[in-house]
């Protein structure tokens, strides 16, 4: 297809290459690749008559490619800023930076165990799976915030780590259990929708949120643990008091 300006001084052609099976990325990428070489052959041989001649692919699977590989490139840059920051953060409020390292853990496992699950699973990345990962860091880090302030109010009050940590759980962590399980649930249901894009981000935000919960529940205890001492003093009262009535407390 041609096209010619009124006044004759602008001109502009279309080449329209048919493409096959453009729902797999691995097929658009190809093509794209395959396509490149002869696009900047082509526009080698105008310049040199033209300068101002511009030659560009482009098309709805190259846009939504593009696209993909924007949001990509965007991800790759704000994921460790996030981390970053969520870590700044805590340990402003927490006034301790031991607790915020131990904190931002559970996140970094996480975005790489949920990253790992979706390359395992054959899950691409698209513009939607893609904000899974920023979605993590802000679920992962309200677990484990949850659990470290907990942990270090009962730890003033405890004769020892495992005591403190043994009543975080019981109370903080069926908690964050309860409410992870809940949450997964409700995201799993939308992974029977009809669209598979969102089917798709409805069963890796339901992972997301079970592999959040798990690194926050099952690291994060241990390392507490490894960075505080033992408080080495018994809270009011507390030598005397039944054990199963310091577990209600």
């Amino acid at each position: 297809r041609i096209w010619i300006s009124d006044d004759g001084t602008t001109t502009a052609t279309t080449f329209t290459i048919g493409m096959t099976n453009t729902r797999r990325q691995e097929s658009i990428i190809e093509a794209r690749e395959a396509v490149a070489p002869l696009i900047a052959g082509l526009r080698a041989d105008l310049q040199t008559a033209d300068k101002d001649v511009v030659v560009q692919l482009t098309g709805g699977p190259i846009i939504r490619q593009e696209s993909l590989d924007a949001v990509s490139r965007a991800l790759q840059v704000s994921l460790p800023i996030a981390v970053v920051l969520c870590f700044l953060i805590a340990a402003a409020f927490m006034r301790s930076i031991r607790f915020a390292a131990v904190s931002v853990v559970p996140i970094l496992i996480t975005v790489a165990l949920l990253y790992a699950f979706m390359e395992v699973a054959g899950y691409s990345i698209n513009i939607v799976t893609a904000t899974i990962g920023a979605v993590s860091i802000g679920i992962g880090i309200d677990f484990a915030i949850h659990l470290t302030m907990r942990y270090r109010e009962e730890l003033n009050r405890s004769s020892s780590r495992d005591v403190a940590m043994r009543r975080t759980g019981e109370g903080t962590g069926i908690a964050l259990l309860s409410s992870a399980v809940s949450s997964a649930v409700g995201f799993f249901i939308l992974a029977f929708a009809p669209m598979p894009m969102f089917a798709s981000y409805g069963l890796l935000t339901a992972v997301m949120i079970t592999m959040a919960a798990a690194a926050t529940l099952l690291v994060l205890p241990s390392l507490l643990m490894l960075v505080t001492r033992e408080p080495g003093r018994l809270a009011p009262d507390e030598g005397s008091r039944p054990e199963a009535e310091l577990a209600a407390v």
